[in-house]
């Protein structure tokens, strides 16, 4: 981002790895006075063939925070998986009395002792058994009275995962508080400057909806292979609810409404918003025709 005139006091927090085949961000976004934080991903998996159905965004238990990955499945399921069911069997996680910085710490234990289970890896010389991972965690800490977002990623000297916190952009605008784990990091950057700049976003106030803007886009270029499927938006409140959004894929004229990537039924009508990825609006998926 030097090249934009914008700069961060910390490198941006980026995961990039080879054959990984996701985009996944997260960002405070600005609503009037308030704010929310928004979490967004394509939905390919990718193994000898396209799945582009795949959910890649999880709300936790507790509703104030969401986790969503980058990177191989195989490590990224079952920690998501096991990430629920440690909140869901601890009463003072569950029940927010632990902030969310002590609910990362958490899952950073249970991740890594996850890891050191792991036995029977394939051996040889060129074999390469670090884990191809990262997680976007992410929600709203009642300590600190704002939302927070860490890349959680395997540090190859420490053998351990560990985490890193989300920057703000340091200068002209420190207000915008954004991560990003996956493929595509310098074209993704580079749209996402492209727009800000054309809306004059660059120098003022918070994110709105523009890395989900970026993202549509990229998933619209057929050129990007590495990604696909429907976009998935995943929102956490203050108030301690996390919410996904439906969307309109691949527009709204298609009438195809998308939930976490799949495209639902003819006949399921679900209670969430659904989100015209084209104009930004939302409407109760209760009220389309």
């Amino acid at each position: 981002l030097r090249s934009s005139g914008l700069a961060f006091s910390q490198p941006l927090t980026l995961a990039v790895r080879p054959h990984e085949m996701t985009i996944s961000v997260a960002w405070v976004r600005s609503v009037g006075k308030s704010e929310e934080l928004v979490f967004a991903s394509d939905s390919r998996l990718a193994f000898g063939a396209r799945w582009d159905c795949c959910p890649k965004i999880l709300a936790l238990p507790r509703n104030d925070a969401a986790i969503s990955f980058a990177g191989d499945t195989h490590y990224a399921y079952p920690v998501m998986l096991q990430a629920i069911a440690a909140v869901s069997q601890h009463p003072k996680l569950l029940s927010r009395g632990m902030d969310l910085g002590d609910l990362r710490g958490h899952l950073l234990r249970v991740l890594n002792d996850m890891l050191s289970l792991v036995h029977d890896l394939p051996k040889g010389e060129g074999v390469d058994n670090t884990p191809k991972t990262d997680f976007l965690f992410g929600g709203w800490s009642w300590r600190s009275n704002q939302f927070k977002i860490w890349l959680l990623h395997f540090d190859a000297q420490a053998k351990k995962f560990t985490f890193r916190p989300a920057s703000r952009w340091r200068g002209f605008n420190d207000k915008k508080v954004f991560a990003f784990a996956g493929d595509y990091k310098d074209e993704y950057k580079e749209r996402l400057i492209a727009l800000l700049r054309g809306k004059n976003a660059i120098e003022r106030g918070g994110f709105d909806m523009e890395p989900v803007e970026v993202l549509r886009d990229m998933l619209r270029d057929r050129k990007l292979d590495l990604i696909g499927g429907a976009p998935q938006v995943m929102k956490v409140y203050k108030y301690s609810s996390c919410r996904p959004y439906a969307v309109f894929w691949p527009t709204r004229d298609s009438k195809q409404v998308n939930l976490l990537g799949r495209p639902l039924m003819d006949y399921e009508k679900s209670e969430y918003f659904v989100l015209d990825t084209d104009t930004l609006e939302t409407v109760r998926h209760l009220d389309v025709a």
